[in-house]
C-alpha cells in the first residue's frame, strides 16, 4: 500500500495575500479576539498542568493564576502568584496517630491547630527550643507544594504547553476572527 501527498502552497499564498489586503482595523480586531481568545486557553492549559503536577485540586491553583492580554505589545501574559501552601488547605482528617493529608499520606505525631489570630494550621513539635517561651517544645507548621514554584524550576514542561498550543490554535483562530468579521 503507497499513498501520495501533494501540498500546494498556492492557496496559502493567495489567503495571505487576501489577508494583507484587509483594512488594518479589521485585522487589529480580529488578532484582538483570537488573542483574548488564546489568554484563556493558555490559563487553563497552565492550570492544569500545574494542578496535576503539584497533585493539588485545580480550582485551588485556578485561583492563584491570572492572565492578561496586552494589546499594544501583542503579548499574552500568564501569572501564578502563590507560596507554599499550608496542609490545612488541602483534605486531611486528624487522627489519634497525627494527621493524614489527602494524597500525601499520614504525618505521624502531627497536629491540627488554631492559632491566636484564627490561623489553621497542620503542625509538629520539633522537639527544638521555643524562643518565645524558653521550653523544647517549638512548634512548626506542615506545608504542602508551591505551583508557582513549581513554573520557575521546570519552565520546559510550561513552554512546551504554551508553544503546543500556540501551533495548533493561533492561526484557525485568527482565521476564525476574520470570518465572523467580514460580511457574508
Amino acid at each position: 500500500m503507497s499513498a501520495e501527498l501533494h501540498f500546494d502552497a498556492s492557496e496559502i499564498d493567495a489567503l495571505g495575500r487576501a489577508i494583507a489586503r484587509l483594512p488594518g482595523e479589521i485585522k487589529t480586531k480580529a488578532f484582538a479576539r483570537a488573542m483574548r481568545r488564546m489568554r484563556d486557553m493558555a490559563r487553563v492549559r497552565i492550570v492544569r498542568v500545574s494542578a496535576k503536577r503539584a497533585d493539588l485540586p485545580v480550582g485551588m491553583v485556578r485561583d492563584l493564576t491570572t492572565a492578561a492580554f496586552n494589546a499594544g505589545g501583542n503579548t499574552v501574559e500568564v501569572v501564578m502568584r502563590s507560596g507554599w501552601i499550608g496542609l490545612a488547605k488541602l483534605p486531611h482528617q486528624e487522627t489519634a496517630e497525627g494527621v493524614h493529608v489527602k494524597g500525601r499520606g499520614m504525618l505521624k505525631s502531627a497536629f491540627r491547630a488554631k492559632m491566636e489570630s484564627e490561623h489553621v494550621g497542620v503542625f509538629i513539635n520539633t522537639r527544638g527550643l521555643n524562643k518565645k517561651s524558653g521550653r523544647n517544645n517549638a512548634i512548626r507548621e506542615l506545608f504542602g507544594p508551591n505551583p508557582a514554584h513549581d513554573v520557575t524550576n521546570n519552565p520546559d514542561e510550561y513552554i512546551k504547553v504554551l508553544a503546543e498550543l500556540i501551533e495548533e490554535h493561533l492561526a484557525p483562530r485568527v482565521l476564525h476572527e476574520l470570518g465572523r468579521l467580514l460580511p457574508g
